[in-house]
């Protein structure tokens, strides 16, 4: 397979413009593989999203929308669409967008997941004829990491070419169903799709609106600890790894923003390739993937902090730490000139969960995404250096 060096028009639609993967998506169309390669990129947000202030180049050919709900009617969505200058001249659809998930069965978020992306595609074939590709990006919920305690540890390197997890756990998966809803939809249409499957995401989310992003957690809470503990001496401070020893030597998969915005692209512009393939995509070793071991010491001293292994006694809680100092939030981000409210909006449980209770190697194999032709990669401390540079610019951290 190779890609596809010029198609006349190309115009990109990015649904999630205001995510980790969709922003990112957005800024990528305009520069990548060339700066030619989409003569329009339209991004799609639920509320309006300033394009200065979300770090998005004034370009003449980007146009951001707002206001499209999926979870309304087809006919609903479709007259949002059309209202959207370029919509009809659509080849190319990235869909970064999830629902949010609410305190429900899991049934119901699979179904309202599955519904948003049906909804979608039915709505873009009603208003743009030239409909070529689809990307669906999904996870490492696809290789049963979520249902350890009962599957047990995954087979690793994770491949493509593994089988679903078995029932009655499959079907809490929705990224399986969402993926049977485009090979439903697209059965001889003039489009055809590709799944994207990272694990782990490094990178920013403008306005700091999105609680998962555990890398703004991750800043957020390494600078309270590093404000909260100066040491006037100029000695840094030693923090440890808030996690078990076995979480800290794990292996897994990252990849960058930029990484993953590229791969969507990428896999939209083969030419030759076959609908519905599945790339595992990371910008960690082939087989072999990262670890915090690797890295902890050296994110750490990003902040001005000595990262050292975790402690031997209880692992350290990075939730109940920001909750013990909850009082000091509003000073710290006051004298700082923080965006207000940002630590109360982040998830602290869910990086609690993200260096606590992977204690098993899950790194994916990335083989068949490079045999493709596909050779963007970054290196993984760059990238975290890149969404902290981001976030310092956009006042979440100082």
């Amino acid at each position: 397979m190779s890609p596809v060096s010029a198609i006349a028009n190309r115009t990109a639609l990015v649904f999630g413009a205001s995510g980790i993967t969709g922003w990112a998506i957005v800024r990528e169309a305009l520069t990548y593989p060339t700066a030619t390669t989409f003569s329009r990129v339209i991004g799609l947000t639920k509320r309006p999203l300033d394009r200065e202030k979300s770090f998005l180049p004034d370009d003449s050919r980007l146009t951001l929308a707002h206001g499209v709900d999926l979870t309304a009617s087809v006919d609903d969505v479709v007259a949002k669409l059309a209202e959207i200058d370029g919509i009809k001249n659509v080849t190319d659809v990235y869909f970064a967008g999830t629902s949010p998930q609410p305190p429900v069965k899991l049934g119901m978020i699979r179904k309202v997941n599955v519904r948003i992306l049906e909804t979608a595609v039915q709505a873009v074939e009603r208003v743009s004829p030239n409909l070529q590709f689809w990307t669906l990006q999904t996870g490492g919920k696809s290789y049963g990491f979520v249902h350890v305690p009962h599957l047990g540890f995954p087979k690793v390197p994770a491949k493509e070419t593994d089988p679903r997890i078995p029932q009655p756990y499959q079907d809490q998966v929705f990224y399986y169903a969402q993926y049977d809803a485009l090979q439903r939809l697209s059965v001889e249409k003039s489009w055809s799709f590709a799944e994207i499957r990272p694990d782990l995401v490094i990178g920013f989310v403008p306005g700091g609106g999105n609680a998962m992003n555990y890398v703004q957690a991750l800043g957020i809470f390494l600078s309270f600890y590093a404000y909260r503990h100066q040491d006037s001496s100029g000695e840094k401070k030693t923090i440890p790894y808030p996690g078990p020893l076995a979480a800290y030597n794990s292996h897994y998969t990252e990849i960058g923003q930029t990484t993953l915005a590229r791969a969507h692209i990428f896999a939209s512009g083969l030419k030759d390739a076959q609908s519905g393939e599945v790339y595992n995509v990371g910008d960690s070793p082939v087989t072999a993937g990262n670890s915090w071991a690797e890295k902890w010491a050296s994110i750490c001293d990003m902040f001005g902090l000595a990262g050292v292994p975790p402690e031997e006694s209880a692992s350290f809680s990075v939730a109940a730490y920001m909750a013990q100092h909850r009082d000091e939030w509003e000073s710290f981000e006051t004298q700082h000139g923080l965006m207000p409210g940002v630590i109360q909006r982040t998830s602290w449980e869910f990086m609690d969960v993200l260096t606590s209770l992977p204690v098993f190697d899950r790194q994916y194999d990335l083989t068949k995404a490079r045999a493709a032709g596909f050779e963007s990669r970054s290196n993984v401390l760059k990238n975290y250096e890149e969404a902290f540079g981001l976030m310092k610019a956009a006042k979440i951290i100082p």
